[in-house]
């Protein structure tokens, strides 16, 4: 890619989410910013996951996924989830996450978070070097609170 492309890019603000997925006992997070509302009706998100992630087969196998909001608190957090692979790192007991059960699907949601969405797979496509992901969402909580937290110009910002 060249340096016009990159830096052009870059200039597109990605909301910073936690993907979870659960595949019998392993539960697994990870730090995504290739995700955006597909549909009014069915409510439907698409997520990127490249295929090298350990959290990409749990949601082929498992067929759903949880999408959490991440505030301005959570740079940590993000940082780390994306930074260190579930194949070898329990990133909820490492990062102390409190969590709580999902109403519709078997991932749990993480408390205090800005907001989850209880993805069902609906489909997935593969689209150059990443699989597309797309969820219908089941269910979700919100809360007011912080500011989203967004990926812009390979700076972790809130808007």
């Amino acid at each position: 890619m060249t340096d016009q492309l990159h830096q052009a890019v870059h200039l597109l603000p990605m909301p910073v989410t936690l993907i979870g997925a659960k595949d019998g006992d392993q539960h697994n997070i990870t730090t995504a910013a290739w995700i955006n509302q597909i549909s009014w009706n069915p409510l439907q998100l698409m997520v990127s996951i490249s295929p090298q992630r350990y959290i990409h087969d749990m949601i082929a196998r498992t067929g759903e996924f949880m999408v959490t909001i991440m505030g301005e608190g959570d740079r940590a957090t993000a940082f780390f989830c994306g930074t260190r692979s579930g194949r070898n790192t329990d990133k909820l007991k490492e990062l102390n996450l409190p969590t709580e059960p999902g109403e519709v699907i078997a991932v749990p949601r993480i408390k205090d978070a800005l907001a989850n969405l209880e993805c069902k797979l609906v489909k997935s496509i593969v689209s150059g070097n990443h699989t597309l992901f797309i969820g219908e969402v089941a269910a979700a909580d919100y809360k007011k609170g912080p500011r989203p937290l967004v990926l812009w110009q390979g700076e972790l910002i809130t808007i």
